[in-house]
């Protein structure tokens, strides 16, 4: 038996495996549309799930993320300043009083002027890289708002710049067509309470805060805060499409549902909560008066927007962030996988060299391996303080661009599918009567024998999407093998596969 053969026989041995035990209780999986497991599955998003008595959203709210593939994240606040990343406060413990300096033209060369912002800019920025959404910054864990805030504490743009930068950047984003996203952390190292919730235990911090027992009124009032913000963005700007929650852990311990009890992340608030938020803070719910929690405030403001699950709510889609490879098999709902361009998130000297950046190609390798598992790719930049990003940043991404413009036709509103993808070698998503076929690098034959097809489905004709070079068919009932595939190692490649039929 040849080689060629072997793989073969692997091939459908691992389409039966997968089909047979990928879609049992998994909640990381899309489920099957049928039982055929010797020819193709269709997929469909898995029926939406209640959680604190929130459901998540329908796959039709969904679509529009679902078909955008690529977003551009947006690190920018006082931390562009310093130029050590959005976690400057923290990492060098720097006091409130002192942080504050950043939006002041007394910090010198460090000053938060936002003198040359210019939203608009950034939609170019992200329409070149091929993004049809982005999410910014509106606010920070150093608890700086890029709003108008309107909560007795806040420390905003308004105050400091006479602007609401977030206004700004949304309407550009509708301007430009860009579907509208919102960072919104929960905590806030304003507040000493946030190490201290019950103000008799204070965990480990950069801060010298030690257990105070006003500290559980302080952490009271950082509740309030958030919740009268979230309602600010919810209520002030138009239709948001999505949330990007972040920080829903406490005391940089645990995890975000650990939390969920004090932020309240429901429908509705406890009456017994230890941490009441004034009402003046709230909303109710119309049908019942009852008061809404924080997902339950968004919801009844926003019902068609799209959160994570950060807040210790379950989630519309989940996030997979930092470096890490993109593995595995195609997900049940959306899972975005959110990185930066170069060092931190928020701005550094590594944003203005392409040496020190992801290299194009490995940003095509994260498409590639988010697109044949379902997943959207959310990629990072970091403005300067004055609201520039920088131009090695906007080269960079410009080239990966231009080559997601050469195969749009394989990346937006594709499906995962119709067969499992194998990690590094290849992978698949079609549309209409198209698969495509993306060889990740690591597969470097020439041919590769297909998973079995459904019956009465035939190739008529196969090219590479890069230069439409042609690709060689042999089919014979199901069984489908490519050749002249030319691959190049650590290289992307396309495969058109043109069938008789729509999946």
């Amino acid at each position: 038996m040849n080689y060629q053969r072997l793989l073969f026989v692997a091939s459908l041995f691992l389409g039966s495996l997968y089909a047979s035990v990928a879609y049992g209780s998994s909640n990381q999986h899309l489920s099957a549309d049928n039982g055929n497991v010797s020819g193709f599955t269709r997929y469909k998003m898995s029926a939406p799930k209640t959680d604190f008595e929130v459901k998540q959203q329908s796959a039709s709210a969904m679509q529009w993320m679902h078909d955008a593939k690529i977003g551009m994240f947006i690190h920018w606040g006082l931390y562009a300043g310093p130029a050590h990343g959005e976690w400057n406060m923290n990492n060098k413990g720097i006091k409130p009083e002192e942080y504050r300096k950043l939006a002041y033209a007394e910090s010198g060369d460090q000053y938060f002027d936002a003198s040359l912002y210019n939203p608009k800019q950034w939609m170019d920025v992200a329409r070149s890289m091929g993004a049809r959404y982005t999410v910014l910054t509106t606010m920070h864990h150093d608890g700086y708002a890029l709003f108008d805030s309107h909560y007795m504490n806040a420390f905003s743009s308004r105050q400091t710049l006479n602007r609401d930068l977030v206004r700004e950047y949304v309407d550009a984003c509708r301007n430009s067509g860009m579907r509208v996203g919102l960072y919104k952390t929960l905590i806030n190292w304003r507040y000493p309470g946030y190490y201290d919730v019950t103000g008799t235990d204070c965990k480990p911090n950069k801060f010298g805060y030690t257990t105070a027992a006003w500290h559980k009124e302080n952490a009271r009032l950082m509740k309030e805060e958030l919740y009268s913000d979230t309602r600010t963005l919810m209520t002030e700007y138009g239709k948001i499409d999505m949330i990007f929650w972040d920080g829903g852990w406490l005391a940089e311990q645990g995890g975000d549902r650990d939390a969920a009890y004090f932020w309240e992340s429901y429908k509705y608030v406890e009456p017994d909560n230890q941490w009441p938020v004034n009402h003046y803070f709230l909303d109710r719910d119309e049908s019942n008066g009852r008061w809404l929690g924080l997902v339950g405030m968004v919801r009844k403001h926003q019902p068609d927007i799209l959160m994570n699950p950060r807040t210790g709510w379950i989630g519309d889609y989940t996030c997979d962030e930092g470096p890490k490879p993109v593995t595995g098999k195609i997900r049940e709902r959306i899972q975005e996988k959110c990185l930066t361009i170069a060092g931190p998130w928020g701005y550094s000297p590594a944003m203005d060299d392409e040496s020190k950046m992801i290299s194009v190609g490995q940003l095509k390798r994260y498409l590639a391996d988010c697109l044949v598992r379902g997943m959207n790719f959310l990629i990072n930049v970091g403005p300067d303080r004055h609201g520039c990003i920088p131009e090695a940043t906007s080269r960079h991404l410009a080239k990966f661009g231009s080559w997601v413009d050469g195969i749009a036709e394989a990346v937006y509103g594709t499906y995962a599918g119709p067969w499992q993808p194998l990690d590094g070698k290849y992978g698949f998503c079609y549309k209409d009567n198209r698969i495509y076929v993306y060889l990740l690098g690591e597969y470097t034959s020439d041919e590769l024998a297909l998973p079995a097809m459904d019956k009465g489905y035939r190739v008529r004709k196969a090219y590479a999407l890069d230069g439409g070079s042609k690709v060689t068919v042999k089919q014979k009932g199901q069984t489908v093998t490519l050749g002249g595939l030319k691959p190049k190692k650590d290289e992307v490649k396309v495969i058109v596969l043109e069938l008789n039929k729509n999946i």
